[in-house]
């Protein structure tokens, strides 16, 4: 059983807690002025990750824009993506058709490694599929209205959106030095709004992690 003076002392230090917890909320997320303003994907532990942006759903103006990085404590992904058509989701993999003379060398010696060729039906004889990873699920990269052009852009870097684009990509982000060794170190994406309206957008990693930028005027 608590004594009095013991249940009094534990009651402050919940209120101070508390106190501060909101304050530093306050000072995250409800800073006007703050340009970028930022959204975290994910957080959490290192026992209980956090699949979630926080804030959800932000509120900015025309011509302001969000940096989103990755304060997860463990080396887990998360990615940014404005998706206009569901149909644009990209897998983490693909199959591709080559000439069966094309020859996959692993670039690491002796790896334990393979691609992975896996057998159509009808399939030509001169040619064979093989599954590989899709660089548009992993990197930056923007396609536009007319889903024609695609541009990867720079890691880290920032992007103008302009609302029509079928898709927009951040890549995969990685916590502050935990990104896998040999690919890019992706930690923060950097997104300007310059006209008024609703974007929603999803992590491709958790799919059920989703937000919305809702930007009004100036």
């Amino acid at each position: 059983m608590l004594t009095q003076r013991e249940g009094l002392t534990f009651v402050v230090f919940v209120i101070v807690s508390s106190v501060m917890a909101f304050a530093h909320f306050n000072l995250v997320y409800s800073q006007p002025s703050l340009n970028p303003k930022i959204v975290h994907a994910g957080g959490g532990n290192s026992t209980h990750p956090l699949t979630a942006f926080v804030p959800q759903d932000i509120n900015i103006k025309a011509g302001e824009s969000i940096t989103w990085d990755n304060p997860t404590p463990v080396a887990e992904p998360h990615s940014i993506s404005f998706i206009k058509d569901a149909r644009n989701f990209p897998d983490f993999a693909a199959p591709f058709t080559v000439q069966n003379s094309t020859n996959f060398q692993s670039s690491v010696p002796n790896s334990n490694s393979e691609p992975l060729f896996v057998p159509v039906p009808g399939q030509s004889p001169q040619t064979k599929t093989v599954v590989i990873v899709n660089s548009r699920a992993f990197i930056p990269v923007v396609i536009d209205s007319t889903g024609k052009n695609i541009t990867y852009l720079a890691p880290n870097g920032n992007y103008t959106m302009s609302g029509t684009e079928q898709y927009l990509n951040s890549g995969w982000l990685w916590p502050v030095g935990q990104a896998p060794p040999g690919g890019p170190p992706l930690t923060k994406f950097t997104v300007g709004f310059e006209k008024p309206g609703a974007y929603g957008y999803v992590c491709n990693v958790h799919p059920w992690m989703t937000g919305k930028v809702i930007v009004g005027p100036e």
